[in-house]
Order: C-alpha cells, then structure tokens, then sequence
C-alpha cells in the first residue's frame, strides 16, 4: 500500500528504515531531502511505497513554535543538562536537556523492528531512532542520490522523494537485531570506543580521522562524499554527529551556526551544520 505523508524538508521516507536493514527501500530526507523550505512554503510530499509502519505529523507536532536556538541567543529557560553514561543507550530525555534542536523533534513513525521509533523535525538534519522506553537506538541522515552512491551508505533506491531519488545512511548505538519492541531498558551501548562502534556499523571503515578538530572532538568521514559524520572524545567515546546542509538552501534555527554565517564545506562550499550530541559540552550552543 502507497502512504503520503508531508513532514517539510525533514519528511521521513519510511522505506529507508528497510534500507538500514539491508532491505533495500526509500530513504529519508533528514539530509537534502529536495528543496528547503522556507517560512512561505510547503516540504515535499513523500511517497511512502515500501514501509508498513504508518507515519503522521501530529496535531501537537505541528504547533511547535521556536524555543530557543543553536546559533544564536537562546529566547527561553534552558533546562539544566543531565549527564549521560554512554555506556548505555542515551535516554532521549536526557539529550533534549542539552540539545536545543531536538524541541522541534516529534515521532513520526511506529516501532520499527532493527531501529525503533523515528523522531525528525521540519528541516534538513539528523534524524534519531528511539525503543520503547524512549532511549536512542540509532541516527539517520539521507542525501540526494546526484551527490554519488558510496559504500558507507544503505542499500540503494529508486523510489523518489519529491520527485529527487534518495540515498540513505543509518548508523546504530547497538546491533540491529537486538531492538526489539520487547527490549529492557538501560541496554548496554557500543558507544564507548569506535572499535565497538565500528563492529555494529561495518560500513564505516573507510572512516579516517579528519585532520580538523569540531569543538575539541574529532571528526570521522570518509575521504570524500556526504556522510553522517562522527565526532569522537578524547576518551575515545562516539560523543556526537553532524550533518552538512547546503547553506544556499537557507538557514534554520535548528542549526549549529548563527545565520548567515555559514562554515566553508568541501562538498558544498559553504553549509550550516545539523549537530547532535550525546555528552553536555561548554559553550554548546556556540559555534567553535
């Protein structure tokens, strides 16, 4: 059965959900998912041909207004930041707590057997997976197939979305099989050093460490090509991700730069980041 759904620039394809498993399907539009949107305009619709979860955007999802930003000046109370052990699956409450963009996240899909629940917000960025007791199991971003097919990515598509065919690349906190609707909570991650995150994302191992540090954490991406990177502590833990946006498709509050003041990017010449963390940091907020 073919479902439509319209999420913005951030419209979750759920077909890409089976692709992470290796099943081949739609991706998600968390990263260049056709055109941004700007304040004056609808996101794409996205044709779901693949998936049998049901996906909406919620009555409550679509009344979220601004909290407070990445790049700029924060307009609310910041909630107090809550330590996360990542020797566990991160509880999503806790990354809300020093996480600005992950207000405007909402649930958008059922439970989906090998990654869980599927949370976005309305524009480009990382899109995260949760199980039931509402800990992260897994981040996603997707890209546009023009920009290249690499290893590093799911199982490629042909079902398009607004119209743009879709690549996708999932990366998992734990092994695949063992979300379950039934998992305990507190489950054990392999977070804590990139060997152990290597053995559950195989296809990161043409990975190497970019030679520029991101806020004293460093980065890891393939050589070339769009990628959900990973940013990695001195310690060793997988402490975060980040994603490159275009920056002539505009700029969002959601974003780790201030607008109009976008990084320079190999790929894009220059693009506002969608950043994820899984540790409280100094000066979040604030771009390095």
């Amino acid at each position: 059965m073919t479902r439509t759904m319209s999420l913005g620039l951030a419209a979750l394809t759920m077909g890409s959900v089976l692709a992470g498993c290796g099943l081949g399907a739609s991706p998600a539009p968390s990263h260049g998912g056709g055109k941004p949107r700007s304040s004056a305009k609808k996101g794409p619709t996205v044709l779901d041909t693949k998936h049998p979860g049901k996906t909406s955007l919620t009555k409550k999802a679509k009344s979220l207004k601004p909290f407070h930003t990445m790049g700029g000046k924060s307009h609310a109370h910041k909630p107090k930041p809550i330590p996360v052990n990542l020797a566990y699956l991160p509880p999503l409450k806790a990354l809300k707590s020093f996480n600005p963009a992950l207000t405007h996240y909402h649930q958008i899909s059922t439970f989906i057997p090998g990654m869980g629940f599927h949370w976005a917000s309305m524009v480009p960025g990382v899109v995260l997976m949760t199980n039931t007791h509402k800990d992260v199991t897994a981040v996603e971003a997707a890209f546009p197939q023009k920009l290249g097919m690499f290893s590093w990515f799911d199982p490629p598509t042909t079902v398009p979305n607004a119209g743009v065919a879709m690549t996708s690349e999932h990366l998992y906190f734990t092994a695949p099989t063992s979300i379950t609707p039934t998992m305990a909570a507190m489950v054990p991650s392999d977070l804590t050093s990139w060997a152990k995150f290597l053995a559950v994302n195989p296809r990161l191992s043409v990975y190497v460490k970019q030679p520029k540090m991101f806020h004293g954490f460093s980065v890891y991406a393939p050589p070339m090509g769009p990628s959900l990177k990973v940013l990695v502590s001195s310690k060793g833990t997988i402490s975060g991700f980040m994603v490159s946006e275009p920056a002539k498709w505009g700029w969002s509050k959601e974003y780790w730069e201030s607008k109009g003041k976008p990084s320079k990017s190999k790929l894009f010449g220059k693009a506002y980041h969608s950043v994820l963390w899984l540790t409280p940091i100094k000066g979040l907020g604030k771009k390095p």
